[in-house]
């Protein structure tokens, strides 16, 4: 019997008349990309809808062919339903944004279990979750940055600011012009190693989010160079 293959879709694009290229992160072997010959063909097996972005699906991997860069699926399900995130907007923002800041980030990412359970464990928490969840973004980027190899020093002290550069608190401020001031560094400080739940409570007033939520992104862009051209933090600022 085949092994089924755990995976959340990241992309998918149409290619051709009928078919499409998915792009997942999977537990088994990190990021992979497949080809779905005649997904949009009325009598397809795969329906198009569950490749939609940041879906949790498991499949069965069948061989690629000699030569070929995409692996093809089969036998495709989803591995857990959501039942808010569809039908609730601001969820959906934020699962656009998630979407996007893997794409950027997990170039040429291999297996990581560790990594792939937090996305998981995470999306299903926002699926679930009824109200407080504004401080998700920040949450879920921090987080990630563990996860990337870059997450911040927790040598934070009063009074200290927070060089981006170096991803460390520092009592001078650096010569660069990539840093938190101390008042920020305090509210970053506020939600190192905080759970899910924690971090969601913290109380912050709106324009504090915002504010931190770029500089977290200024943050990626820093320390992982492929998050140019990245968008979707602006509409999410704008429904949140």
């Amino acid at each position: 019997m085949d092994d089924k293959i755990q995976g959340v879709v990241l992309q998918s694009l149409r290619y051709g008349d009928s078919s499409l290229i998915v792009k997942v992160f999977t537990r088994n072997f990190g990021l992979r990309s497949y080809m779905l010959k005649g997904a949009f063909s009325r009598n397809s097996k795969n329906k198009v809808a569950l490749f939609q972005q940041m879906n949790i699906i498991s499949f069965v991997e069948t061989r690629k062919l000699e030569g070929a860069s995409l692996g093809y699926m089969k036998e495709v399900q989803l591995a857990c339903v959501y039942q808010n995130i569809p039908s609730v907007m601001n969820k959906s923002a934020i699962l656009l944004y998630i979407s996007e800041l893997l794409s950027k980030t997990l170039v040429g990412q291999e297996q990581n279990e560790s990594l792939y359970d937090f996305i998981v464990r995470s999306l299903q928490w926002l699926d679930l979750v009824e109200s407080r969840y504004a401080n998700f973004p920040l949450y879920f980027t921090l987080e990630l940055t563990r996860y990337l190899g870059f997450y911040p020093k927790t040598n934070f002290l009063s009074g200290d600011c927070f060089d981006m550069m170096e991803g460390v608190f520092e009592h001078d401020y650096p010569l660069h012009p990539y840093y938190l001031d101390a008042e920020s560094a305090l509210l970053l400080q506020a939600l190192l190693n905080l759970g899910i739940d924690e971090a969601c409570h913290l109380p912050l007033q709106l324009q504090q989010r915002r504010a931190l939520l770029d500089s977290l992104i200024l943050y990626m862009r820093l320390h992982a160079p492929v998050m140019k051209d990245f968008h979707s933090h602006e509409v999410l600022q704008a429904v949140l």
